[in-house]
C-alpha cells in the first residue's frame, strides 16, 4: 500500500519545486529574455524570418528549473521564408549565429548541430531553423536532421494530448510524473534524451487511481530496465512498502526514493 505521506511530499516536491512558478523570479528573468530574443531574432532577419515560435517543455510547463537540472532550456523555431528559395539548414544557422553574436556579445552563441545554442547566465535557448510548406489549410514543418537535410516535425504535438491525459487521470499526475521523471534522469546524468522520454510517459496508459507514488514507481520500473543502480533503489522501496508479514518501513522506503530522487526532502 502506497504510503499517504510519502505521496503528499512528492506532490508538494513536483508542484512546488520542480516548476517554474508564474509569479517566480526566474521565469520573470526567462520570459524578459525571450521576448528580448524574439525580437532580436525578428529584427536581425527581418526580410528571413517569417515568425519565431516557442515550442517544447517551457509551453508545456514541464520545464524544470535549472536548480533541479542544469540543462533546461527553451525551444524555439525560426522560421524562414521560402519565398526566394530554401537554403540549407547549414546557411540557416550561420544566419542564426550571426544574427545573435551581434546581439549577444557577452553571451555563448554556438551552432550545436543540429541547432543554434545562446547560453546566458540564467538559462539556455536552443534555436532551431525551420521552415514551413503550406497546402490549402495544412501547414507542415521541417527542421534539420541528423544528416544536415531536411525532416517534418509537429511542433508542441506533445501539448494537446498532455492537457488531455492530465484532465483524464486527474490531480495534474502525467505532468507530476514527467517531471519527477526529469528529475532523475538530469541527476543520473541524462540516460534518456528528455524529450523522449517525456512523450513516452505522455503516451503510456496509465491504470486508474489517484497516487502519485504508486504512478512514479510504476513508470520508474518501466524505465530501469536492467540498469543496476536505478533496480536497486526500486527493489528496495517495494521490500520497505511491506507486505502480508511485513509492517512498512516509511523512512526506509524514503531513504531509497532519495537515491532517486536526490533533491527531494
Amino acid at each position: 500500500m502506497a504510503s499517504k505521506s510519502i505521496n503528499n511530499k512528492l506532490i508538494t516536491f513536483a508542484q512546488q519545486e520542480l516548476v517554474l512558478g508564474y509569479a517566480s523570479t526566474e521565469r520573470e528573468r526567462i520570459t524578459g529574455s525571450l521576448t528580448q530574443l524574439q525580437k532580436v531574432l525578428n529584427d536581425k532577419l527581418y526580410n528571413e524570418a517569417k515568425e519565431v515560435k516557442v515550442f517544447g517543455s517551457y509551453t508545456r510547463n514541464t520545464i524544470l528549473p535549472r536548480s533541479y537540472d542544469s540543462n533546461s532550456d527553451v525551444d524555439l523555431l525560426v522560421i524562414f521564408n521560402t519565398t526566394n528559395g530554401k537554403k540549407t539548414p547549414g546557411t540557416y544557422r550561420r544566419n542564426i549565429v550571426d544574427a545573435l553574436a551581434k546581439s549577444y556579445p557577452l553571451s555563448v552563441v554556438k551552432k550545436d548541430f543540429p541547432t543554434v545554442k545562446l547560453e546566458l547566465n540564467h538559462i539556455m535557448f536552443d534555436v532551431v531553423p525551420c521552415y514551413v510548406e503550406e497546402f490549402w489549410n495544412s501547414k507542415t514543418f521541417y527542421i534539420p536532421n541528423a544528416n544536415d537535410s531536411w525532416r517534418t516535425t509537429v511542433p508542441n504535438d506533445l501539448n494537446d494530448e498532455l492537457s488531455r491525459k492530465n484532465q483524464a487521470y486527474g490531480n495534474n499526475i502525467v505532468r507530476n510524473v514527467i517531471r519527477l521523471c526529469k528529475h532523475w534522469n538530469s541527476a543520473a546524468g541524462r540516460v534518456y534524451d528528455s524529450y523522449e522520454m517525456e512523450k513516452w510517459i505522455v503516451e503510456r496508459h496509465f491504470y486508474s487511481g489517484d497516487n502519485l507514488y504508486d504512478k512514479f514507481l510504476s513508470v520508474m520500473n518501466d524505465l530501469a530496465g536492467t540498469r543496476a543502480g536505478m533496480r536497486q533503489a526500486l527493489d528496495y522501496i517495494q521490500k520497505y512498502k511491506g507486505d502480508y508479514f511485513n509492517q512498512p518501513n516509511e523512512q526506509k522506503q524514503l531513504e531509497w526514493l532519495q537515491k532517486l530522487l536526490p533533491s527531494l526532502k
